[in-house]
Order: C-alpha cells, then sequence, then structure tokens
C-alpha cells in the first residue's frame, strides 16, 4: 500500500475539510493523494524540506496550521477536475464550467492567503527565522534592489503577497543581469532623484516576464482580476493573449521610464540648456556645402 502524503498534516478526511471548503461528503482522503504528492512538492520547493520537516513536528504552532491551509487547497485545486469528472462518469450531479473555474479560485486564494501567512511567519518567528534566512532564494535578497515584499507592493500592487515576490525572486535577478542593473550605478550621484523611479520599471518589467512565464492563476489576485471580467465567453487563447498584452505594456512603460532617466542623465544637472550653442547663426559664418 502506498503512503498518503497527506496524513503528513491531516488525521482523517474529517480534519482536511476543516481546512478546504466544498468538500464532498463521498470523498476519501486517499483519493487525494496523487494531487497531494504534486502539492506537497510544490511547497518544498518554496520554504525547502528541512523547514516542511521542522513544522510538520511543532503541531498546534501558527506556521503549522498555516501550513496545512496550503498545503490542503493546493491539493483540492490539483484534484477537483478529476473529482468533477469522476463524479460525471459515474451518474452523479453535473458541474458548470464557471462553477469549476469558481471553486478552483477560490482553492487558490485559499493557497495563496495561506502561504503569504506562513512565510511571513518563517520570516518573523525565531522558531524558524534562521532556517529561513539561509534558504538559498532568500540568501539572493542580498543582491536584488527591491529586497522586500513590502517594497515590491509600494512599486506595483501584488496585494502584499509574500509568495509572489519570492516566486520573482530568480526573474528579478535576471532582469538586473540583462536589462536595467547598469542604471542603478549611474544613478548613484542623484539616488534621491531616480531611485524609485527606476525601482518602479524594475517591478514593471518583473511583472511583464512574470506574465510570460506563469499561468495567470499564479497571481495575486489584483492582477488576475484584469482578466476576470466576460467569462462566459473566455477560453485559454484569449486569457493567453491577455496576458502576453498586459506584458508588453508593462516592459513598453518601463523602457520609456528607463529612457526619460537616461536622457535625463545626459543633461546638465541643472536641465537648463542654452538654445543658443543648439543652432548655428548666420554670423558664425559656417555653411555645409553639398
Amino acid at each position: 500500500m502506498s503512503y498518503n502524503v497527506l496524513i503528513e498534516l491531516f488525521d482523517n478526511i474529517a480534519d482536511f475539510r476543516d481546512y478546504v471548503p466544498y468538500v464532498a461528503s463521498d470523498i476519501e482522503i486517499e483519493e487525494l493523494n496523487s494531487s497531494a504528492i504534486g502539492a506537497r512538492k510544490q511547497i518544498q520547493g518554496i520554504i525547502t524540506i528541512p523547514l516542511w520537516k521542522s513544522i510538520i513536528q511543532d503541531k498546534d504552532s501558527d506556521a503549522w496550521h498555516h501550513l496545512k491551509l496550503a498545503f490542503g487547497n493546493l491539493t483540492m485545486y490539483k484534484a477537483v477536475v478529476f473529482v468533477t469528472i469522476a463524479k460525471r462518469m459515474s451518474g452523479g450531479a453535473d458541474v458548470y464550467k464557471y462553477e469549476l473555474e469558481s471553486m478552483r479560485r477560490q482553492y487558490i486564494d485559499n493557497y495563496f492567503n495561506a502561504m503569504d501567512s506562513l512565510i511571513q511567519e518563517l520570516d518573523t518567528n525565531e522558531m524558524y527565522k534562521e532556517s529561513w534566512h539561509n534558504t538559498t532564494d532568500f540568501q539572493y535578497l542580498d543582491n536584488l534592489r527591491i529586497k522586500t515584499t513590502a517594497e515590491f507592493n509600494s512599486l506595483y500592487g501584488i496585494d502584499m503577497s509574500y509568495l509572489f515576490f519570492f516566486r520573482t525572486i530568480a526573474i528579478q535577478r535576471e532582469v538586473l543581469d540583462d536589462t536595467i542593473g547598469g542604471y542603478f550605478t549611474s544613478i548613484e550621484d542623484r539616488k534621491a532623484e531616480f531611485e524609485v523611479k527606476l525601482k518602479r520599471a524594475l517591478a514593471m518589467l518583473v511583472i511583464s516576464v512574470a506574465l510570460c512565464r506563469f499561468d495567470i492563476i499564479e497571481f495575486p489576485a489584483t492582477i488576475r482580476s484584469l482578466f476576470d471580467e466576460q467569462k462566459s465567453s473566455r477560453n485559454g487563447t484569449d486569457e493567453r493573449n491577455g496576458q502576453l498584452g498586459l506584458a508588453a505594456t508593462l516592459q513598453s512603460q518601463a523602457m520609456e521610464a528607463i529612457k526619460a532617466i537616461d536622457l535625463a542623465l545626459s543633461e546638465p544637472e541643472s536641465g537648463n540648456i542654452d538654445p543658443t550653442t543648439s543652432y548655428n547663426r548666420e554670423s558664425d559664418k559656417i555653411f555645409l556645402m553639398s
């Protein structure tokens, strides 16, 4: 008999239902194991396996409850499609597409909220803080220009999502290396004037790249809501095109901001340019001959 990973945190299906809404009474915890394996791997990839093991040994802590919420809802987000199809094939009540989509969005919202709370707990609780700060992703923060969720949120709204911020650490490193990093050196003498503008451009470029790489369901609610209208007529292609369109818009806005900074840096610091130096006068006796 295969090991059911859900029992690492949940005693039984009733315990699971306490953390995950709308779990039908005919679902057994064994049926969810295949989805739970993927959910566990996804969460462990963010918080690391040692921290996972540490949390599940500390029952009744805030981190333990946040992890149960995140793990349970991500598992159901992955499983609900299969549960719905199985119910249809067995002659049970059917579920409309919009109802299924609403359930999946609720599960992923619950997952996001729980992970945000869990990461915040890891970052502030002395029991986990040292281990969390020693993770690879956290140590990369030293080389970033936007170092906290709160700062990113002030530049481009991400619903104070700790999860989304940490998932975009690698993207921020990439954008700094390939596109914008050198400008932060260029503005050292005029940081007060340009740093916030340059960081806002960096945030927009990070979101732009994320829109090209992440599924829209992985974004904070504020960004997802941009694609929530006209659900009845929306399809995968339209949603993907919408993501790529927003990505292109944000990239264009960011590059315009960078160009403006570049132009300002190339001008005299006073910003005053003598127009008489820009044009030839007849008295100069300088003529171009063709």
